[in-house]
């Protein structure tokens, strides 16, 4: 009997892993976290350099106050070897994410996610647009397909995004090809596990 009493409690432990959905569309309040398995290709010219897999994790750790009254969260990007940060806020439909200096903006995203509608991924450079609901990310059905380019034009990336509401990004794949960048790191990102406030 005490040992089926102990069997049933330690069946009953909540596991740190369980991915819990977020009351938000778009996820970004402090405790928030995110882990991808990234796989980063690197070509040297028109040779390949090989490819290495790593964890990225994703926190929300903070938030900051601005001057103009903008409450931005911290998300702070935990590579091996180094961190990272953007800070993250929203106006009006139009969700930013700013580098860690606040000077630019490095990416930003019109909400809702509608199919056919389209923005500057970086303000005033190339569009984006939404594909629509992606039917061959199979991992998360259902989720939010955002393609386009963006750069420069000798210095230009494809996006290809997936987005799934009360989730998050999970998938994010970047492709350099621009002609100066003689170094290109194609960066495939896939959502491991995460939990949400």
């Amino acid at each position: 009997m005490g040992a089926a009493l102990l069997l049933m409690a330690a069946g009953c432990n909540k596991s740190n892993t369980v991915n819990t959905s977020s009351p938000d569309v778009f996820p970004n309040t402090i405790g928030d976290s995110w882990q991808y398995l990234v796989i980063d290709t690197t070509i040297q010219g028109n040779q390949y350099g090989g490819s290495t897999h790593f964890n990225v994790d994703v926190l929300i750790v903070d938030t900051v106050r601005w001057p103009n009254g903008i409450t931005a969260a911290i998300w702070q990007f935990t590579y091996p070897g180094s961190i990272d940060s953007n800070f993250v806020y929203q106006t009006g439909d139009t969700l930013r994410f700013m580098d860690r200096t606040n000077s630019y903006i490095v990416r930003q995203y019109i909400l809702p996610f509608v199919t056919g509608s389209s923005w500057p991924y970086i303000p005033g450079i190339n569009n984006v647009t939404v594909v629509g609901l992606a039917s061959r990310n199979n991992v998360f059905p259902g989720a939010w397909e955002i393609y386009g380019n963006a750069g420069m034009p000798d210095a230009i990336f494809t996006i290809d995004q997936w987005f799934k509401n009360n989730i998050g990004f999970v998938r994010l794949y970047l492709n350099p090809f621009g002609e100066l960048i003689f170094t290109k790191h194609i960066q495939d990102w896939s959502l491991v596990s995460y939990e949400l406030k």
